[in-house]
């Protein structure tokens, strides 16, 4: 009868598990169906997304840009929670001093209630239904050196992460400025792609009127169609470029793609000189990825402590309060009992199946790995500085050099239209000299782009783009210079 009953039982609780199995058609309809609502979803956040960024019109500098992007840029905002990920570890890892309380309860049903004969007389002790219910406070007391090493990784974890916020502030400042700058030259480019456009049409003018009265040739007129050709096409690509490089700045701004704005600083070259040993100075005095290194280190070790803690005896007090029912004391009593009890719980692992010497192992070699990876991040940090470094001195030569070139091709150009004039130069002359002043103008203002990247490309390295605090991170544009800043109403 009890075999029947158990297996009645068991039969039971099969199909309950059972049912809650599901077919492979059910899994597919359930996932098309769940692309389609997070497609609506996207387009529900899309339209939110537009109705709520926010719309800057005026001029904006470069300070200003700067300000809007650690205020709004997605991928910084993201990186910031990792403090709170950080200081939900550290504030975690104080469960290894502090002491734990659990409540406990139980239900027991038995088949028959014991009895026994006495005197001639049947007594029966205890009840067919059972209950438990227990408070109990554990305090840790030894586990090794494993307390301590859990909350100092706790604090090297939150640590770490403000170095990430620096870090991804720095990556952020980076892409904002040379954002910035490449709308710049992007802008300059156009500018010279539009003059050069209104010369080769004039030019065109010029040769068809020639050409009227006889003085010029088909193949001239053919020539400065080609010219008004190649230009109109050098202008279209540099349209196109600076609408992609204002989209792109906008982006990393993290405003509204509708913003109208005119960028009120300008591509300026300024002369710049360090030496490296002040660069490598102050590389190693900011830079967070060194910090971070030199942290991680530290938190390995204090892993690698908790994994040899398993070595040593687990050493706990404890205090319990417990309710029983029927009476623990007395079985004859069927009603509620309680009491108390306390007392130190010590617990050594003998055998774990290699589980602690792999662990062992294994913090070992992160350990290893950490130190080798401050030492690469210390050699490319000084591969980066002297790529900085190189890269300004020729910028600057570059600089010197175009705009002497620039000069050069201005009068150039001068001379030879006043030869076309004249007569004296011919009109392939004049197409090779405006394409040589546009060539070197392009050049000119590159190579100013080039000097300004350089130097950002240095302040980088040296971990010098931004020193802010990540407790600032998140405070409110509000002292913009010129920009104007609209938040969209739903």
């Amino acid at each position: 009868m009890k075999l029947a009953n158990n297996l009645i039982l068991c039969l039971i609780l099969s199909a309950i598990l059972f049912t809650g199995c599901v077919s492979k058609e059910e899994f597919t309809n359930e996932a098309t169906l769940s692309r389609e609502s997070a497609y609506k979803q996207w387009e529900g956040r899309k339209q939110v997304e537009k109705q709520t960024q926010t719309v800057i019109s005026g001029k904006l500098t470069l300070d200003d840009c700067l300000k809007l992007t650690l205020a709004n840029n997605k991928t910084l905002l993201k990186t910031l929670e990792e403090r709170e990920v950080a200081r939900g570890g550290e504030l975690g890892s104080y469960s290894a001093i502090l002491p734990t309380a659990a409540i406990s309860g139980g239900y027991e049903r038995i088949d028959e209630r014991q009895s026994f004969t006495f005197g001639g007389q049947s007594i029966t002790m205890g009840a067919l239904d059972n209950y438990s219910a227990a408070l109990t406070v554990t305090q840790p007391i030894f586990a090794g050196g494993a307390i301590p090493a859990r909350i100092n990784a706790g604090r090297l974890g939150a640590l770490m992460a403000d170095q990430a916020v620096r870090t991804a502030v720095q990556e952020t400042v980076y892409a904002a400025q040379l954002g910035y700058y490449t709308v710049l030259l992007d802008q300059h480019l156009y500018a010279i792609s539009e003059d050069a456009v209104k010369s080769a049409k004039a030019h065109l003018d010029d040769v068809n009127q020639k050409h009227n009265v006889g003085v010029a040739s088909n193949y001239d007129v053919l020539r400065a169609e080609v010219e008004l050709s190649n230009f109109t096409a050098q202008y279209i690509k540099q349209r196109n470029a600076i609408n992609i490089s204002r989209a792109n700045l906008v982006k990393i701004m993290g405003v509204s793609q509708d913003s109208e704005f005119s960028l009120g600083d300008g591509l300026v070259y300024s002369p710049f000189s360090i030496t490296m040993e002040q660069a490598v100075a102050a590389a190693y005095r900011n830079r967070p990825d060194l910090f971070g290194r030199e942290l991680d280190i530290r938190q390995q070790k204090e892993l690698l402590t908790i994994a040899r803690s398993t070595y040593y005896p687990m050493v706990s007090a404890y205090y319990k309060d417990y309710w029983t029912k029927p009476n623990s004391h007395d079985p004859m009593q069927l009603g509620w009992d309680s009491g108390w009890n306390y007392g130190l719980t010590a617990s050594l692992s003998l055998f774990d199946g290699f589980a602690r010497e792999g662990g062992v192992i294994s913090q070992k070699a992160r350990l290893k790995q950490s130190q080798i990876d401050l030492v690469d991040t210390e050699e490319t940090a000084l591969f980066e500085l002297t790529k900085a470094t190189l890269s300004i001195e020729d910028a600057a030569e570059f600089v010197d050099s175009q705009k002497l070139n620039l000069s050069r091709a201005e009068e150039g150009l001068r001379l030879v239209e006043t030869g076309y004039r004249e007569g004296t130069n011919t009109q392939i002359e004049v197409v090779d000299a405006q394409t040589a002043l546009t060539t070197a103008k392009a050049n000119y203002y590159q190579a100013i782009y080039s000097h300004l990247v350089a130097k950002l490309d240095l302040n980088k390295a040296m971990g010098t783009l931004a020193r802010l605090e990540p407790s600032k991170m998140t405070q409110p544009v509000s002292d913009t210079n010129n920009v104007q800043m609209e938040q969209k109403a739903k």
